[in-house]
């Protein structure tokens, strides 16, 4: 016997649209906090997401310093981050967007916003 689903109304086809325009097109908090969490998962850093700025250097400096010395990463972290992304949202990062756009979260937010608007191809720096 198979089951029986309650019929799909005209609001509830509104609300499956709207749950798949969400997937499709996260809005930018979204993105930096499921990029903070994502970075700090994969690089197994000892830190709360939400304690990232968003404006934050991600390269250079310490850690301990704050936005002004920002999270230290190397060239090898940034690869962890690029694989990530790509998992994470399903896009491709040019080789010249992580030395372009991989200043910190806001860069990241807005090149994974950018991805994500052109359909996720592969995309070099405009």
């Amino acid at each position: 016997m198979s089951p029986t689903y309650p019929a799909m109304s005209e609001g509830s086809d509104t609300l499956v649209s709207q749950h798949q325009e969400k997937r499709m097109h996260p809005d930018n908090t979204e993105v930096k906090s499921g990029l903070k969490a994502m970075i700090v998962d994969r690089l197994r850093l000892d830190i709360d997401p939400a304690s990232i700025p968003d404006g934050a250097p991600l390269f250079g400096g310490d850690s301990q310093e704050g936005e002004a010395g920002g999270l230290g990463l190397d060239s090898v972290e940034a690869l962890e981050i690029v694989v990530g992304i790509e998992e994470k949202w399903g896009v491709v990062i040019a080789d010249d967007s992580v030395a372009k756009e991989f200043h910190s979260i806001d860069t990241l937010a807005a090149l994974v916003n950018r991805l994500i608007a052109e359909g996720g191809k592969k995309a070099a720096c405009a």
